[in-house]
């Protein structure tokens, strides 16, 4: 009986993640944020360089960006 429980909550976890994922991909990205999108889409510094990206960097960049 214990196992059904365990199974009948995993279940509903999965699922309420499903659903979520499904309804975010439904919402449109808001057109304040649409260019910052867009160059996030298209950013292949990190594949240019070959040590990766630095994360200290990003941070830095990411607090300059104004939203």
């Amino acid at each position: 009986m214990e196992f059904l429980i365990l199974l009948a909550v995993v279940c509903g976890i999965i699922a309420l993640y499903v659903i979520t994922m499904a309804l975010n991909a439904k919402v449109p990205i808001p057109e304040s944020c649409k260019e910052a999108y867009l160059e996030a889409q298209s950013c292949e510094s990190c594949a240019s360089k070959a040590r990766g990206c630095n994360i200290s960097e990003a941070l830095e960049f990411m607090k300059e960006v104004k939203l």
